[in-house]
This record gives C-alpha cells, sequence and structure tokens, in this order.
C-alpha cells in the first residue's frame, strides 16, 4: 500500500511539472510604434528567426502587412537595436519590394550576424520612403517595435 501511494505521489509531480512546462516557445510580441513622430507609420507585422535573438548568431526578419501609402522603389526595411538607454547597438537594412497601398506585402531580409545583446534591449523594425533631405515623420511608413528584458 505504501508503494502505491509513493509511486501515485511521484507521477502527481511529474504531471504537474510537465504540465508547467510551456510545450510551444512563446514569439516575441510586437507593439504599434507609429505614435509621435511617426505620422504616417502603421503598425507591421514582424517575425524573427531565431526568436528571441541570440548574440553572435545569424537573424533573419520577416516583415509583412498591408499599408495605406505605396512602398516606393527605393524603400526599405531598417532593423535597429537599441540598449536600454537606447545607445545604438546595431541596425541593418534590407531594400524593400515596391507595393502599392492597400497591398499585402512580405519582405524577408537577408542574414544578419547579431553582435553580443544585453538582457535588457530594444528592437525597433521600420518600413522606410526615403526623401531628400530626409524626413522621419513623413519617410516612415511603417513601424513595429518590442521591449525585451524590462
Amino acid at each position: 500500500m505504501n508503494q502505491k501511494s509513493i509511486f501515485l505521489f511521484i507521477l502527481l509531480i511529474s504531471l504537474s511539472v510537465t504540465n508547467a512546462m510551456p510545450l510551444e516557445k512563446r514569439a516575441t510580441k510586437f507593439q504599434d510604434c507609429s505614435a509621435g513622430n511617426f505620422k504616417n507609420a502603421q503598425f507591421i507585422n514582424v517575425v524573427m528567426s531565431p526568436d528571441p535573438l541570440v548574440s553572435g548568431k545569424n537573424v533573419t526578419f520577416d516583415v509583412s502587412g498591408s499599408l495605406n501609402h505605396d512602398i516606393k522603389d527605393n524603400g526599405f526595411v531598417r532593423v535597429q537595436l537599441d540598449d536600454e538607454n537606447r545607445g545604438h547597438i546595431d541596425r541593418f537594412s534590407a531594400n524593400a519590394t515596391a507595393t502599392k497601398a492597400g497591398q499585402n506585402f512580405d519582405i524577408k531580409t537577408s542574414q544578419h550576424t547579431l553582435p553580443e545583446i544585453p538582457d535588457k534591449y530594444v528592437l525597433t523594425v521600420i518600413i522606410v520612403n526615403p526623401s531628400n533631405p530626409p524626413n522621419p515623420a513623413n519617410d516612415i511608413i511603417g513601424c513595429a517595435t518590442t521591449r525585451v528584458g524590462f
């Protein structure tokens, strides 16, 4: 009887530990960053691989959605990684495919090797239609951001 109780106790603990562990890793959640200085920007969908980011590893981003503004021939995606004090850690860009307003777009960046990443960082992804002279308030037409470790 005592052995059955011990076995049942171990079985219950094993089941509770198994249920407590997530079976599916949660993806990084991006938020809209179109408020404030980016009056033309709309929220864009961002998926990165690997997720979460890993220092020294290659990363790719898949940026998608539909915007109220055309993505022009010279448009690009910029990925920026800042520390908790907004100091730049890394930044890279990828050419965007020209897309008419209201149409779905899907832009995949090429692999980029990440530098050393701190425990707390801000990751921002924007779509830019550059002008001359630059005007970030109007040039940035898509935006998503996330804060990690805060």
